[in-house]
């Protein structure tokens, strides 16, 4: 019999959605950590090779010291990997004959691995190490901070890469300060930290000053450092590039609901989860929809007039009761160029960019688009397991990289 209390019945943060964290933890971490992350990234970048090649062996060695200890273990039970993306790069390591162990400590797994791996024609084999994708090492190497996302705007703009219209928001500000702030960008504007993913605190549609005060505070609950930007109308598209190519692209509809004239936005919601596919999760009904809503100008109780279409959350995809589909063969071919120039830029052998686009099958300079964020870890699972579409193996992609 299974005691265990469902996760469900946990205290959760609406605007954390799936990606759950403490809250202090990651303020402290961001306050003390943000301002120098890009130094660090750069000190790093400039470094001798021998340096990062010690510092390399010294990570390995002290897991490998834990193993002797028996306070870490390596595991070859697939069933308790950490992630999506790590499964898919296990299952393609299984189809190549690649042997591969995920790390557990004190019991716990994380989402760290090893790969055995065959080295020059001789066949001679050696362990790999990495966390969750196994990009080569020196294909790691970030010159700049890239999750910090006013370093990466500030880099595409000089590139002449499209990004949203960004302004930084300071530490310390005034009224004065957040008035003027405001009034620079068009309207609706975002709020969001600095630094982060998966749409944490990220405060959409905001058309006042009085929204944007209360965006504010929902995201420093997270991070101190924001940034503010102009809202793109669209979807939210992902490009994974692998070795410089486009190797996927998904592309994430937030959930919505189309009015009748005659039923609440609630009633509506409720319509809309009896009819979903079964793959799409329900739609998350809580603060962080009352609070989407509310910037639009509805309350859930509110009766949609007929044909209006509104979002119930910046949230998109699947999980959240949004539509996906892989369709990098359906990409007007203009897009190629810009996230390739975008993969040059930051120079990775693998990245993911978030874009905002309202048809990614027509013409990029025809339309108002933009890339808001870099992820340098990217969730490679998203082109595997879109609702629609043919899958992309980005894995097998990864694999080639150690050819």
């Amino acid at each position: 019999m299974n005691t265990r209390k469902p996760i469900a019945k946990r205290r959760q943060c609406s605007y954390c959605a799936d990606a759950q964290i403490n809250h202090f933890f990651s303020f402290l971490g961001n306050f003390f950590g943000t301002p120098f992350d890009d130094h660090v990234s750069r000190t790093a970048h400039r470094a001798p090779k021998f340096l990062k090649n010690f510092v390399d062996w010294l990570s390995v060695s002290l897991l490998q010291v834990l193993a002797f200890l028996k306070i870490a273990k390596f595991s070859g039970n697939i069933e308790k990997v950490k992630t999506f993306r790590s499964r898919v790069i296990w299952e393609e390591a299984k189809r190549r004959g690649i042997k591969m162990e995920q790390v557990i400590l004190f019991g716990k797994p994380l989402d760290h691995y090893r790969a055995l791996r065959s080295l020059g024609e001789v066949g001679r084999a050696h362990w790999i190490y990495f966390e969750s994708l196994p990009i080569p090492p020196e294909s790691l190497d970030m010159r700049r901070n890239w999750d910090d996302k006013f370093i990466l705007k500030s880099e595409f703009d000089k590139g002449g890469i499209p990004v949203p219209r960004y302004l930084k928001f300071p530490l310390f500000y005034s009224q004065k300060n957040l008035e003027e702030i405001f009034s620079k960008l068009e309207k609706p504007v975002i709020v969001k930290p600095k630094v982060g993913s998966r749409g944490r605190h990220t405060i959409t549609n905001i058309n006042s000053l009085q929204k944007f005060r209360e965006g504010i505070a929902i995201v420093r609950q997270i991070s101190p450092y924001l940034v503010v930007e102009e809202h793109l109308l669209g979807d939210v598209c992902r490009a994974t590039l692998v070795n410089g190519m486009l190797a996927g692209f998904y592309r994430g509809q937030t959930p919505s609901v189309v009015g009748d004239g005659k039923s609440t936005i609630g009633e509506l919601i409720k319509e809309k989860d009896k009819n979903r596919p079964e793959r799409v999760e329900k739609i998350r009904v809580g603060e962080e929809l009352y609070g989407h809503l509310a910037r639009s100008g509805y309350q859930i109780g509110d009766i949609l007039p007929e044909g209006k279409s509104i979002t119930l959350s910046y949230h998109f995809g699947r999980l959240f009761g949004g539509t996906t589909r892989e369709m990098i063969d359906e990409l007007h071919p203009s897009f190629f160029p810009i996230f390739e120039k975008a993969a040059q830029t930051v120079d990775l052998a693998v990245v993911g960019f978030d874009s905002i686009i309202p048809d990614p099958t027509e013409p990029a300079n025809g339309q108002k688009w933009g890339i808001i964020e870099c992820n340098t870890l990217p969730f490679i699972d998203l082109h595997y397991d879109a609702l629609e579409g043919k899958p992309r193996n980005i894995a097998g992609m990864i694999w080639d990289l150690w050819n």
